[in-house]
C-alpha cells in the first residue's frame, strides 16, 4: 500500500482553505502543516481556520518551524502578485529544505522564464540543493489558457491563431482594494490604475503565452496589450461596496504574442459588475478557446452551471488544479516543471 503524501498547506485564504479541505478529504494525502500570515490565526487548528472540523495540525507563522517539518509537498497560495520577489524567496527555501513546491501564487512563474532568466535559474538551483521539484498552476491562468489549447491543438493540421477568453462576473468578489483599486472598477474610465499599464499586466498574460508558445513550436516577437472599459448608467450595489454612476463597470482586457504583425496567441479577460454591463460583450461564465486554422474549432466551458457563485468556484477550480498536481510533481525528477513536462493532471479519487 502506498504510504500518504505528507503536505504542508502555505496560506489559508479563500485558495489555501479549499486545499486543506480537500487534502483533509481524498484519500492518498496527509495534511502535515499549515502556515499563516495572520497572529489571529496562529497557534488554531488547521481545520477550524479553514471552516471544517479540527484536524489536529496546529497553524504556525514560524517559518522556521514549517521547513523543519518532515514533507513531500508544500502548496504555496500566499497572495505572491503582492510580492513577487518574497514570494520566489520563499518558495526556495521551501525547495531546498527538501520540500516539493505546487504553487498558485504569482501567475508568471506558470513559466518561470517569463519573469527573467535569473528567476528560473534561482528556482532551478533551489530545486538541485533539495532535489525536489517546482510547479506552478492556476485555473486562469493555468488550466483554461494552457491545458485547454495544448490538448485541443493534438487536432491540429496547422494553426493561424489561437483566442482564449475569460468570462466572469465579480460582483461578489468582497476585495474592493483588488476590484476598486488595482482592477479600476468604481473608477473613471481614464484613472492611471495598475489594469490600464500595459507593462504591468503583461506580467499575469507572458507566462502562458510564452508557455503555449514553447508547446506549439512558436517563437513569439513581441507583445501587445489592449483594454476597453464600459461604464454604468444607473449606479451599482457589489459586494465590494457601492459603484457609482458614470465609473467602470465591465472591462475587456487581453495580450497578445505576435509573430511580425499577426496575433497569434490573445489571451483575453471579459469582466463585469453584472450580467447587463457592457451587453453587447461575449457573455457566459467560464471560459471560451477559439482555434483558427485547420481544423477550426472552438470550446465553451461553463463554470456555475446550477446558480453557484462563480467567483467561488473559481477559486475551487484553483484549489484542485493544486492538489491534483501534487502526486505528478512529488514524482517529478527535480527541476522546474510545467504543463509541457507533467503527465496529464487529473482527479483522482473524486468520483463519490
Amino acid at each position: 500500500m502506498t504510504s500518504a503524501l505528507r503536505v504542508v498547506q502555505w496560506a489559508t485564504g479563500t485558495v489555501g482553505a479549499k486545499v486543506v479541505e480537500a487534502v483533509v478529504g481524498l484519500d492518498g494525502f496527509e495534511l502535515v502543516g499549515a502556515y499563516v500570515y495572520s497572529p489571529d490565526k496562529a497557534g488554531r487548528d488547521a481545520g477550524e481556520i479553514c471552516g471544517i472540523a479540527p484536524v489536529g495540525v496546529t497553524a504556525t507563522s514560524d517559518i522556521d518551524e514549517i521547513l523543519a517539518l518532515p514533507a513531500d509537498c508544500v502548496v504555496y497560495a500566499a497572495q505572491g502578485e503582492m510580492d513577487p520577489v518574497g514570494a520566489v524567496a520563499d518558495i526556495c527555501r521551501l525547495l531546498e529544505s527538501g520540500k516539493n513546491v505546487v504553487s498558485t501564487a504569482v501567475t508568471g512563474l506558470i513559466f518561470p522564464t517569463s519573469l527573467g532568466a535569473e528567476v528560473a535559474e534561482q528556482l532551478t538551483a533551489s530545486c538541485v540543493t533539495g532535489a525536489t521539484s517546482f510547479h506552478a498552476t492556476g485555473i486562469e491562468p493555468g488550466w483554461a489558457a494552457e491545458v485547454l489549447p495544448l490538448t485541443m491543438s493534438g487536432l491540429s493540421r496547422h494553426i493561424d491563431s489561437v483566442l482564449v477568453q475569460e468570462l466572469m462576473d465579480y460582483s461578489t468578489y468582497a476585495s474592493r482594494d483588488m476590484l476598486v483599486d488595482i482592477m479600476g472598477f468604481g473608477q473613471a474610465p481614464d484613472a492611471e490604475v495598475p489594469m490600464a499599464d500595459g507593462d504591468l499586466v503583461g506580467g499575469t498574460f507572458r507566462a502562458p503565452i510564452l508557455l503555449l508558445a514553447a508547446g506549439l513550436g512558436v517563437q513569439i516577437e513581441e507583445f501587445r496589450y489592449r483594454r476597453q472599459v464600459a461604464t454604468t448608467s444607473t449606479g451599482l450595489e457589489v459586494t465590494a461596496g457601492r459603484i457609482e454612476v458614470g465609473t467602470v463597470s465591465a472591462q475587456r482586457f487581453g495580450y497578445s504574442g505576435l509573430v511580425g504583425d499577426r496575433p497569434v496567441i490573445t489571451i483575453e479577460h471579459i469582466t463585469r459588475l453584472g450580467p447587463d454591463e457592457a451587453p453587447d460583450w461575449p457573455t457566459g461564465r467560464g471560459w471560451r478557446v477559439e482555434i483558427e486554422g485547420a481544423p477550426s474549432m472552438s470550446m465553451q466551458v461553463d463554470i456555475a452551471r446550477h446558480g453557484e457563485d462563480e467567483t467561488e468556484q473559481g477559486c475551487l477550480g484553483t484549489a484542485m488544479h493544486a492538489v491534483h498536481a501534487i502526486a505528478p510533481v512529488c514524482a517529478a525528477g527535480p527541476g522546474i516543471v510545467t504543463f509541457l513536462d507533467l503527465p496529464m493532471i487529473i482527479g483522482t479519487g473524486t468520483v463519490a
